[in-house]
């Protein structure tokens, strides 16, 4: 099938406003409305606006067309979806998450026709976090002739067997397919284009299976992310009639009580990350080259894993997964039938669940970077409660049924007292504080999975393993300020497989959870006020930055290659105020507190070494012992450089920087997107940390996407082409073709009259 881009050409327009404005897909239109604290969607959706709006695209249809098969495929409008072709209804999507079909076949005719996609995102809040509104992630034009290979139709699965790999494929075809006058030719090539398979097969049914035992094949591993290029050719008369191709990774997953978790027939366990479905910046729009860039900073920060939360992510992002080696855990939702917002996916759950699981499941089980399907994050009805019981018996059923190469999961929080009158009627106690209400209430929602996910409770690790003998648990959700006792309990419990940080990205909504409280009034319980915008408890910030907390994961896994000097502000010497469980205290990569001088400062250094020595200005300060991966001192602060060596002799250091003086670029680039990041920096380029004017951006031959900062309570916005620097940073997105862009970067006092120039290497 013909899959060709369908991302131009496309107007919208608010519901009921008169006036169409041009669009290229992807597109978040809550990205050009602007944050008010009014906004319905909350601190939950980080104060930003949602709307109805209408995509218009015209099609031409030649006569050509009408005798063969077009479809459009939706990657993922946010949210609920409707899809017209001219007046007449070929698709409706409530869930924006999962990827969809419109078949325009039955009403094409000749000439030009219209297709509509109505998007209702003004319906708010619709969720915990922040959603998006608008066509979100690609369309594609699907053409093929009537008999032809069904789109997203083609299957591998790979199992491993003595010093060989046993490949399965299946290949749906469409009815007209269905003759003595087809064949199915199967190819599989390696990376370097040579053939390793090859068959020929009759179409005698809808469906057409193979199977083969092949050597010399190379496992796929996050170490060694092997693929190869599955293709079938749908043949009559010597020629290909329609074609399909996937990837694949020779890999296979298994659980055993005495190792835990084997990938390959070898132990491994899982340090992963969670992240939400937004790219930062750019919102909800998922440009491939943007997921690109996501997974790679995932893959260099070390995780191994990553935790789509709490719904399939984009299929450019797997595919990300697939090429750099990241195991995925493939989520389903954050809802089922009793919801958490009065407009979230609970009021479409009990009639879209099959339709949406299947579809997640169809469009993903290609990926050998997906080893896990969850059916649900901290659903309510983990405690029995709205037929949950049977709901997470029938789920997993539902996915074993199509896929029994994968292990099945499900995210759990605590479970309180609040059930205590349903769990009168089922367990005797004497007294209500000592039943285990997570215990009890959860065991018939955890039997029929695989791996049973715990959020924030590896305090239940030991107890609930030796409980229940054949039980597995992954970490699915846990704080850094836990991370050292949750990767131990990790290592040294074979049936725990893994442990995912919430989070590994900032993300935009659920404002403020990471939050740090010095005075009375700063925040409203769980989130802060206004203007806050994203969660800020991310290892990597919203630009992609590590963060102190990311770099005292590193420690605590080992991978830290040097050791991460982090300061507390002199202003609040041993006070840390109140840090939120998701919080991490504030500490700073600074060396430059004027008007500190003489006072004490706190200085902590992460490292896994066993003792670190601090030297200021060349003068040794002290050696401390490592403590839980910190080793803490106290100084009093004088301008200068700051070193820390490990006892293995690696060096980090810290100096003061002079005044502000030029504004130095760097970017980060995949394909035809580039974050360029301007750093205000003293004229040795030393950085200004603390320096926060506001930058502005400029590009020549490129494309400015998108304008921010990390500022976890700016109330900016991202389209601005400005944006006030924070920790001295500020960065843009731009989009390129072929030319190398020149960009740049200029801020009051610096560069003004002749901005700071750069070139993004190509």
């Amino acid at each position: 099938m013909k899959r060709t881009d369908f991302c131009q050409g496309w107007t919208f327009r608010v519901w009921g406003v008169p006036g169409d404005t041009p669009v290229a897909l992807p597109h978040d239109y809550s990205q050009h409305l602007p944050r008010t604290p009014d906004s319905k969607a909350g601190s939950a959706g980080g104060w930003f606006q949602g709307a109805n709006i209408i995509y218009d695209k015209e099609i031409q249809i030649t006569e050509d067309m009408l005798s063969r098969r077009l479809m459009l495929e939706f990657e993922g409008v946010l949210p609920n979806a409707e899809v017209y072709l001219d007046d007449t209804l070929l698709a409706r999507q409530p869930y924006g998450y999962v990827s969809f079909l419109a078949d325009m076949t039955p009403h094409l005719r000749l000439g030009t026709q219209k297709i509509r996609v109505n998007v209702h995102g003004d319906a708010l809040p619709n969720s915990r976090w922040y959603v998006g509104t608008g066509i979100c992630r690609p369309v594609w034009l699907l053409e093929s002739p009537r008999a032809c290979i069904e789109p997203r139709g083609l299957r591998v699965q790979t199992r491993q067997a003595e010093n060989a790999w046993c490949l399965s494929v299946m290949v749906p075809v469409s009815a007209e397919a269905v003759s003595s006058k087809f064949t199915l030719l199967l190819t599989l090539q390696d990376d370097a284009g040579n053939s390793v398979y090859k068959a020929e097969e009759p179409v005698a049914a809808p469906s057409v299976s193979a199977e083969a035992a092949l050597e010399n094949i190379r496992a796929w591993t996050p170490d060694t992310p092997t693929l190869y290029q599955l293709t079938a050719e749908l043949r009559s008369k010597g020629e290909t009639v329609d074609a399909a191709s996937v990837s694949v990774g020779f890999r296979e997953v298994k659980l055993d009580t005495g190792r835990g978790l084997l990938l390959n027939g070898q132990p491994i366990k899982l340090r992963g990350g969670c992240v939400h479905h937004d790219n930062g910046l750019l919102g909800a729009a998922s440009m491939k080259d943007a997921e690109y860039i996501k997974a790679a900073r995932l893959k260099g920060q070390g995780f191994n894993a990553v935790r789509c939360a709490h719904n399939p992510p984009a299929p450019a992002f797997l595919d990300a997964c697939d090429a750099w080696g990241l195991l995925v855990m493939d989520e389903f939702t954050d809802i089922w039938n009793i919801g958490k917002n009065p407009y979230d996916y609970h009021l479409h759950f009990q009639n879209c669940w099959r339709q949406d699981l299947e579809r997640m499941l169809q469009r993903d089980w290609n990926h050998p970077s997906v080893i896990l399907w969850s059916i649900g994050n901290e659903i309510p009805e983990r405690d029995g409660s709205g037929n949950g019981f049977a709901l997470s018996e029938e789920m997993c059923r539902f996915v074993r049924e199509r896929d029994d190469t994968r292990l099945v999961t499900a995210a759990l929080n605590n479970i309180g007292r609040r059930r205590l009158d349903m769990l009168a009627a089922n367990v005797q106690a004497d007294d209500p504080d000592s039943i285990d209400y997570f215990g009890v209430l959860s065991e018939k929602y955890l039997a029929p999975l695989d791996v049973a996910g715990y959020n924030y409770l590896s305090r239940r690790y030991e107890k609930d393993l030796e409980d229940h003998p054949l039980r597995f648990i992954c970490g699915t959700e846990s704080v850094a300020k836990e991370a050292l006792e949750c990767w131990q309990k990790t290592l040294a419990l074979p049936r725990v497989i893994g442990d995912f940080a919430w989070a590994a990205m900032d993300y935009l909504g659920e404002a403020g959870i990471g939050h740090v409280w010095r005075h009375p009034g700063d925040g409203e319980g769980f989130f802060e006020k206004w203007p806050w915008r994203q969660a800020n408890c991310g290892d990597m910030d919203l630009c992609g930055f590590v963060t102190p907390a990311g770099y005292y994961r590193k420690a605590v896994w080992g991978t830290l290659e040097r050791p991460y000097i982090a300061v507390q502000h002199p202003e609040h010497y041993h006070e840390d105020g109140d840090v939120s469980y998701w919080a991490w205290p504030e500490r700073h990569p600074a060396w430059d507190y004027p008007g500190f001088e003489g006072k004490p400062v706190q200085v902590d250094v992460y490292s896994a070494a066993q003792s670190v020595t601090l030297f200021l200005n060349g003068k040794e300060m002290g050696t401390a012992s490592c403590q839980e991966c910190v080793a803490s001192f106290d100084l009093t602060y004088t301008p200068g450089t700051l070193k820390a060596a490990d006892a293995s002799g690696h060096i980090a250091s810290l100096r003061t920087p002079g005044p502000a003086a030029q504004i130095q670029l760097s970017s980060c680039r995949m394909g035809s997107l580039a974050w360029v990041t301007a750093q205000i920096a003293d004229a040795e380029g030393n950085p200004c940390y603390f320096d926060s004017r506001e930058i502005h951006f400029s590009c020549e031959d490129g494309k400015i996407l998108a304008v921010g900062s990390a500022n976890p309570s700016s109330g900016e916005g991202f389209q601005q082409g400005k944006a006030r620097a924070y920790h001295g940073q500020a960065t843009a997105v731009v989009q390129f073709s072929d030319k190398p862009p020149l960009a740049a970067a200029w801020a009051e006092g610096l560069q003004k009259e002749n901005s700071t120039k750069f070139f993004i290497n190509i």
